[in-house]
């Protein structure tokens, strides 16, 4: 099955409708999916050669924790920026950060209960995809136990790496000022989870 097979796939699951605009759930299929696409040869020679160093790169915790470049880095693309809480360079100085060196890719660990066990802004804008898997392993190993997200094509990602839900907040559309997340994404509640091994 190929990339654009597998999300339609995923939009007839979940009930949406084909548009020719960007759809996160597309961004997070090309993020998370642990699916090899096929390409041509020689694509597919120089993609799997890129994505075999950065799985060794997250494998050996070959990260940068500098503030300002985990900041540029996860803001050097602005497609699922709705999903992702707006954390400055100063807040990321008080959570220990994981960019991968060479690439726009990371997440960061905030404070939780006295514990850097929270994962957050977990992210990828580099042209690598498919390491979803790679990438909150990662965060498990490095003391990853909390996260949050929205209800979607994540809560199967995140529950099938053993994170259990144990709160959920309904959409609020007081959040929603404009009506755009709404728009864009439909209604879509909070979760809340938890590592089994937590």
């Amino acid at each position: 099955m190929n990339l654009q097979e597998n999300i339609q796939r995923i939009r007839e699951m979940m009930g949406i409708k084909k548009s020719n605009k960007f759809n996160h759930y597309e961004h997070l299929v090309e993020i998370f999916s642990d699916k090899h696409y096929e390409l041509d040869e020689e694509e597919n020679s120089e993609n799997n050669d890129e994505r075999n160093d950065v799985i060794e790169k997250i494998r050996n915790n070959d990260f940068d924790n500098d503030p300002q470049s985990f900041f540029d880095s996860i803001n050097s693309s602005k497609k699922h920026k709705e999903m992702l809480s707006d954390y400055s360079v100063e807040d990321f100085s008080e959570m220990k950060l994981f960019k991968l060196n060479g690439y726009d890719i990371g997440y960061a660990l905030k404070l939780k209960d006295g514990d850097y066990s929270e994962i957050v802004s977990v992210f990828n804008n580099s042209n690598v995809k498919n390491i979803g898997d790679e990438l909150i392993e990662s965060a498990i190993k490095n003391g990853g136990c909390y996260l949050d997200h929205y209800d979607g094509f994540l809560s199967d990602f995140y529950s099938r790496h053993g994170f259990e839900e144990y709160e959920r907040y309904e959409f609020d559309p007081q959040y929603d000022t404009d009506g755009q997340f709404e728009k864009k994404y439909g209604k879509k509640d909070i979760i809340f989870r938890k590592h089994v091994d937590c």
